[in-house]
């Protein structure tokens, strides 16, 4: 099914399983470990997704251990990052991604409540700071060139603009696509939110696949 029509099928579920399956299908990259975190806007309104995530989102998002910020809120929606710990930690930690990033003034120390809070200040002072890419995992080389306005022909248009290595992010492209189409068919099976979280988490990708 295509995600229009996993989207459409939201309706027909009850507050608590609807924000539930809406949260595991946009957070699948990030429970399967392929993504260090991921973006995800909840629009307001009556009877909204924002509704349900202020009742029982927050909540599930604690039960399965992935964390989140709220980076903007408005009247319209609210942004938030979800993410991994470890995972995040060790993507952005890497020293050219620390160097990267503290030389747009991040903390020199590796304390990663510490980078969310200035990732927050900057997502509301520029709308979506170019090193947000660092922190969804994307390649240095790519954020950069991408920042830079690089003269760089771009090769590719997917989950990030690639400037570099075509081959290895047509790849990960697939990787990703492949996972979402497996959260949607867990969903779509009528399973309980738990026993989907579990068949995303024994989704076995070989790290190599995914190096970025």
């Amino acid at each position: 099914m295509s995600t229009i029509g996993f989207y459409k099928s939201l309706d027909k579920m009850e507050e608590r399983e609807c924000i539930e399956k809406f949260l595991l299908y946009n957070a699948s990259l990030v429970v399967t470990k392929v993504k260090p975190s991921a973006t995800i806007t909840l629009k307001k309104g009556s009877n909204s997704i924002y509704e349900k995530w202020i009742k029982y989102g927050k909540g599930f998002l604690k039960s399965i251990d992935i964390g989140y910020i709220n980076l903007r809120e408005c009247e319209s929606a609210l942004i938030i990052l979800i993410y991994d710990e470890e995972e995040l930690s060790n993507y952005i930690f890497r020293k050219e991604n620390k160097l990267f990033l503290t030389k747009l003034g991040y903390n020199d120390e590796n304390n990663l409540d510490v980078y969310l809070k200035m990732l927050k200040r900057r997502y509301e002072e520029f709308n979506c700071p170019h090193e947000l890419g660092i922190f969804l995992g994307y390649p240095l080389d790519d954020v950069r060139d991408f920042m830079d306005c690089s003269n760089k022909k771009c090769l590719a248009c997917g989950y990030w603009r690639v400037y570099n290595d075509y081959d290895n992010a047509k790849e990960v492209f697939n990787i990703y696509d492949m996972i979402k189409e497996k959260a949607v068919s867990f969903i779509l099976k009528g399973d309980s939110s738990q026993n989907v979280f579990c068949n995303l988490k024994n989704i076995i990708i070989n790290a190599e696949s995914i190096a970025v």
